[in-house]
């Protein structure tokens, strides 16, 4: 039995086109967040978590709809969104507020988390909801003699998010002695060093015996950075994007860092942006600690990012 009993023209209600189906949307947010300019199919498909003959049969549908434009020639073609068009327009403010809600969450999370002493070894988000009503799984490492107090009083300073999100959030606590094997990219970290595989954390999380050696690490992430921004100048609006949101809340002592960010951010050119990255100014070197370029990237180019490193040991 269809759904559908009449058909509605495509001109009057377009949006059944452009959002029709979750390869859509997987495109379009792609187009919308993580791009500045085209993509090729094949990095559309990767983005976007979709198989390649896939993400060609939805960028097809998408064309014949107007709303995505082909360009370059050959086998060299990319698309892009028609910025110009509306609908487009709107579509990018939802797009937007999607990220804005789910950053909010988790700030929120991040709030509760910090606030609750003694303080955990590490946070994270061990799973999250595959379908609307599943909940939210929050994976904890803390004393085994402090754990189940811990556990009780984060699970009531969860309360108000989940009534505010209407969302489930389940906190699940270990010890060092029934820690699960966390895997990179299939967790999201939230506070502290996670317990991952040691080359993940000397490189993400470096906690070197030395000052030198911790700004050392972090150097050789921001080239890599330098390198990523160059290649997708997406990133450093992202960044911008980040900043903006994070200054809407109070960080402490740690705004200062984050206002300056703002400034270099809004007002250095690429060139100037990757100049500073890999400086190694006192300037530089303080404000490498909270970098927003790696706090913006998701799991697979974190992982790429990792991977270049590690091929270079």
């Amino acid at each position: 039995m269809r759904p559908i009993v009449s058909g509605q023209n495509s001109l009057r209600n377009p949006l059944n086109d452009l959002m029709g189906t979750e390869a859509h949307v997987r495109i379009l947010r792609v187009l919308a967040n993580e791009v500045d300019g085209s993509l090729t199919a094949s990095n559309a498909a990767e983005r976007a978590g979709l198989t390649v003959p896939g993400t060609h049969k939805a960028l097809k549908s998408l064309l014949e709809s107007g709303f995505v434009l082909r360009v370059g020639g050959g086998r060299k073609h990319q698309y892009e969104l028609r910025r110009s068009d509306k609908l487009v327009i709107a579509v990018l403010k939802l797009f937007q507020s999607e990220r804005e809600r789910f950053e909010s969450l988790i700030g929120a999370i991040k709030d509760r988390i910090v606030k609750l002493v003694p303080y955990a070894r590490a946070a994270w988000i061990q799973d999250f909801p595959s379908e609307f009503g599943d909940p939210m799984i929050l994976g904890v490492l803390h004393e085994t003699k402090r754990l189940s107090n811990y556990i009780q009083r984060m699970q009531k300073q969860l309360y108000e998010v989940e009534r505010a999100f209407d969302l489930t959030i389940e906190v699940h606590g270990y010890t060092k002695a029934d820690l699960p094997n966390l895997e990179p990219d299939k967790v999201s970290p939230l506070y502290g060093v996670l317990p991952f595989p040691d080359k993940y954390n000397r490189e993400m999380y470096p906690t070197p015996l030395t000052h030198e050696e911790r700004n050392q690490r972090m150097l050789e992430v921001s080239h890599k950075l330098t390198e990523a921004i160059e290649h997708d100048s997406s990133l450093v609006r992202r960044a911008k994007e980040h900043v903006q949101r994070m200054l809407k809340s109070d960080h402490g002592s740690a705004t200062k860092d984050i206002e300056e960010w703002r400034d270099i951010l809004e007002s250095y050119s690429i060139r100037r942006v990757s100049r500073f990255l890999i400086s190694t100014s006192e300037r530089a070197n303080r404000l490498r600690q909270s970098n927003p370029l790696l706090a913006i990237l998701n799991s697979d180019e974190r992982n790429r990012l990792l991977n270049d490193l590690g091929g270079e040991q």
